[in-house]
């Protein structure tokens, strides 16, 4: 029996062994074929990249939803910069960022984006964009530095209350669960060799399947997406009611595809309705959170709008940065948006 156990430990150091040599060498690959397409700023520390194109006034910010980089704005960053300067960043350890000793909860989130916008000379005010939890995101840092922001939008933005309001759904605990596994697995090369994240991948635009692959299957991905998980889940268990934002311009662009049923993760088709309704409550109520505030739904769209309807994100962003300018040079009507107009978008 003693042999048998060394044997089989032996086996598995050999695979370990062989599956993290492999990992490097697979993820060394990557960066090569993927070398960050913006620059690398020393942040607190960190290597963050930052990747602004185009000329012009005011710029817009991209952020991330989570769990994701600025891969994710690659539908729209070009089009966008082609009429503004337009920039896109990586949190720690998200794409192209590196890792570090930070806080990684939604004031350190907003800290490091100010110090990473001026590191790379961005002025403000600036468009303020945010995705998922990057609508938390930038409403703390619109909190905190609000000379520095000229307009905001939202793409179907969470909410500082959602974990309270929405309905259970155990997701969160399977995904923690599965995030764990890949954790352990990831750097000995297992998650690759096995394709695990494949079906994920197959829900992207396979256009652009090789970028999202590398960034997906990067060394450490599970686990920096795990802390990211975990921090955010952290904020929003505070319950915090969303700060008002007065009179700045804000559009809401929230998801409109009918709920759906899904089998395999345990969501039947009553809890998707009921998660949708409160959802479509919760939109609102940004809306509402400046009385300029105005509401577009992309209706053939799910969660991830600027790559399932990227033409909705880049003329929401486009219709903002004119009515900014005309608001600037003083030619446009004066006079408050006092209540929310929701416009379904085919």
């Amino acid at each position: 029996m003693r042999k048998v156990l060394i044997v089989t430990l032996s086996v598995f150091l050999l695979a370990a062994a062989a599956g993290f040599l492999y990992e490097r060498q697979a993820a060394a690959t990557d960066r090569t074929a993927f070398p960050p397409p913006g620059k690398i700023f020393d942040v607190e520390g960190i290597p963050m990249h930052l990747d602004c194109r185009g000329e012009g006034e005011p710029a817009v910010v991209l952020e991330a939803g989570l769990m994701s980089g600025s891969s994710t704005w690659l539908f729209v960053h070009d089009r966008l910069a082609a009429i503004t300067r337009t920039c896109a960043y990586d949190r720690p350890r998200m794409d192209w960022s590196g890792d570090g000793d930070f806080d990684p909860h939604v004031e350190g989130v907003a800290l490091r984006l100010h110090n990473l916008l001026q590191a790379g000379a961005i002025s403000g005010p600036i468009i303020i964009v945010g995705m998922s939890a990057g609508g938390v995101y930038v409403r703390e840092y619109t909190a905190r530095f609000p000379e520095n922001v000229t307009a905001m939008v939202l793409v179907d933005s969470s909410h500082e209350q959602q974990i309270a309001r929405l309905p259970p759904s155990g997701e969160v605990e399977r995904l923690e669960t599965l995030l764990a596994v890949c954790s352990v697995l990831q750097p000995l090369g297992f998650i690759r060799l096995m394709h695990a994240l494949d079906d994920l991948l197959a829900q992207l635009p396979a256009e652009h399947a090789a970028l999202f692959k590398a960034m997906y299957y990067k060394t450490g991905s599970c686990a920096a997406v795990a802390a990211e998980s975990k921090s955010f889940t952290a904020d929003l268990k505070r319950n915090l009611q969303p700060r008002s934002l007065g009179d700045l311009p804000l559009l809401v662009i929230s998801q409109g595809k009918p709920p759906a049923a899904n089998e395999a993760l345990g969501i039947t088709l009553e809890d998707a309705q009921a998660f949708k309704e409160v959802w479509e409550t919760l939109q609102t109520e940004l809306t509402h959170l400046s009385r300029r505030g105005e509401r577009i739904v992309a209706e053939q769209s799910g969660h991830v709008i600027q790559l399932e309807q990227p033409e909705i994100v880049i003329e929401g962003i486009t219709d903002m940065l004119a009515r900014v300018r005309e608001l600037e040079s003083g030619t446009a009507a004066q006079g408050d948006v006092s209540e929310a107009v929701t416009t379904h978008t085919p």
